[in-house]
């Protein structure tokens, strides 16, 4: 049962509600339709919910709706990430640009297949992950009746990816950091230094806080895989966290974050970037760095210097994860047996 509406709503039609942007229809397990803005009359207000219930007879229901109704569920809203969701937003653009109109239960796997085809030959990864994202839709959408044909995207294999990053050389490593340091960026070169040393994601880098500081060791929370891990104490880690304590100390804001901006705040990654790739190409410009790196290749960096059980560093669940940010050469040793002596004298052979 529908929960009574206040007095002051009681005009609005039906589903319709005022949020941040105006007024909206929302309807639970079906979607959400913005009608106009927040300074619209009832009247105005009434205008755009009777277009928008003619505009919904005799409608077809398509993927984009399909995708509506997901990214409105608590599925998406509730038990995702942050930036789960923003990932998923931005695979369904190209989603909905090859499949938005169509019906779910017109999409086969051959369609699928050729969509991969013509993706994959300029970005395969891209093409993986808009895959996955179709196939979730696809499953929710099953488990809900909106959908009644079989999975096509089971039948459809990923595309096998070229390894993405680079092995960052001491020499460039320490370049940057220096660069970094001659330029106050004190926060950076922290947070370069822990994402190296812990084999550390950039996101689990900036979401560190005070508390995650341990008399054992550094706790990183892996967002990505849900994993903790506690990375034990070493002098250059030490040192690593007490600059990025020091770092903007004085900007007279309290934050529980250790790697903070100039307002004593924590970082967003936007804003981390932006930093980062300027000076990068500065770096680049005054011939202190030979050529630029993503901040993630020192996540590359960190597993491949690694002399250990890599897997166990870096916290993936398989080996064959790991491997893609492993660029340093197995050593294996080779067959170590006696050379065949050959016979110095040939008549031996026949005496």
């Amino acid at each position: 049962m529908a929960r009574p509406r206040t007095p002051k709503n009681a005009w609005m039609p039906r589903w319709v509600e005022l949020y941040s942007r105006g007024y909206r229809v929302k309807i639970r397990n079906r979607g959400v339709w913005h009608l106009c803005g927040p300074d619209a009359t009832k009247a105005e207000v009434w205008t755009e919910y009777e277009r928008w219930e003619q505009d919904q007879q005799g409608k077809p229901f398509t993927i984009s709706d399909l995708i509506d109704l997901y990214f409105a569920s608590p599925q998406y809203t509730k038990e995702l990430r942050t930036q789960t969701q923003k990932d998923y937003l931005r695979y369904s653009k190209r989603i909905r640009d090859v499949f938005g109109n169509a019906r779910p239960n017109t999409i086969t796997s051959p369609v699928i297949q050729l969509f991969m085809d013509t993706r994959g030959q300029e970005y395969p990864t891209a093409a993986n992950r808009e895959r996955t994202f179709l196939a979730i839709i696809f499953r929710w959408g099953k488990a809900r009746g909106l959908v009644s044909i079989e999975d096509p995207i089971k039948a459809v294999k990923p595309l096998k990816e070229r390894r993405g990053g680079r092995y960052v050389e001491d020499s460039e490593y320490m370049a940057f950091y220096s660069w970094l340091g001659s330029r106050g960026h004190a926060a950076h070169q922290a947070a370069m230094e822990i994402s190296y040393l812990c084999g550390a994601r950039q996101q689990d880098v900036l979401a560190l806080k005070r508390q995650d500081i341990t008399e054992e060791g550094l706790l990183i929370r892996q967002q990505k895989t849900g994993k903790n891990q506690l990375k034990l104490w070493t002098e250059r880690l030490h040192d690593a966290v007490d600059i990025g304590l020091k770092a903007n100390k004085n900007s007279g804001a309290q934050s529980v974050h250790l790697i903070r901006n100039k307002s004593g705040h924590g970082f967003t990654r936007s804003g981390f970037n932006s930093i980062w790739i300027r000076e990068q190409w500065a770096a680049i410009k005054a011939g202190t760095l030979p050529a630029r790196f993503r901040f993630h290749d020192l996540k590359i960096k960190g597993i491949s210097d690694f002399k250990g059980d890599k897997q166990e560093f870096s916290g993936h669940k398989t080996r064959s994860m790991m491997e893609r940010y492993n660029h340093t050469a197995d050593k294996v040793a080779s067959l170590d047996k006696a050379r065949i002596k050959q016979r110095e004298d040939s008549s031996e052979t026949t005496g």
